[in-house]
């Protein structure tokens, strides 16, 4: 199947507008929950841009197939496609920053690197380009997921401004125009608020099916 030929995912079940966030739920349940939201987000832009699912999160249809085996998934015609999305260098530093901190081994820390370096390229807030209902919801998978890089996010600064300042830091350059946050011209640029309605209530999905053609 080439690249403009719509894929389509079914889910086992509906998929929520919200995450789970029951503090007694184990974390295996929210990863499928997350997972679950990334993969239709995705679904849904690779549908109206003519591109691949696996395109848009940045990971292989190997990877892809496996993600969605975990999230109670299938994609059709997933088994046709070969090849993988080649990242370009910003998304691979960025990829491996997240990799070097992973809380723990294992795929699901190195699919979340992959999609997070490969939606980090996109312009909206970060968690409504991973298609998260909220932006909490992005600070419980970083700290879940990298939580020795998180955790350095002492300040609220906006999610994609901080990981790109932690590969400048990484790299021994920095990309802001002072030497402190406080006096910096570009403050409200790393601070400002990112709330809002989510890109999935924006574009009336809430509520709808969890299948995308």
């Amino acid at each position: 199947m080439g690249v403009g030929t719509a894929q389509t995912v079914v889910a086992d079940k509906p998929g929520s507008s919200r995450l789970t966030d029951d503090p007694a739920c184990c974390d295996d349940v929210f990863d499928r929950d997350l997972l679950l939201h990334l993969v239709q987000h995705a679904a849904r832009e690779a549908k109206s841009s003519e591109s691949s699912i696996e395109s848009v999160l940045g990971v292989t249809p190997e990877q892809l197939e496996i993600i969605a085996s975990f999230a109670g998934m299938t994609i059709a015609d997933l088994a046709a496609r070969r090849g993988a999305p080649t990242p370009d260098d910003e998304q691979l530093m960025l990829r491996e920053l997240l990799m070097r901190h992973r809380s723990q081994p294992g795929e699901i820390g190195e699919w979340l690197a992959c999609i997070i370096a490969r939606r980090s390229m996109e312009p909206n807030h970060l968690w409504e380009d991973l298609g998260l209902p909220e932006r909490p919801d992005l600070k419980r998978l970083l700290m879940r997921h990298f939580r020795s890089l998180a955790a350095n996010n002492t300040r609220n600064m906006r999610w994609k401004r901080f990981l790109y300042r932690a590969i400048c830091e990484s790299e021994g350059f920095t990309m802001c125009p002072s030497p402190t946050c406080d006096s910096c011209s570009e403050f409200h640029i790393c601070y400002s608020d990112e709330s809002g309605p989510s890109a999935l209530a924006r574009n009336g999905h809430e509520g709808k099916p969890s299948v995308v053609e």
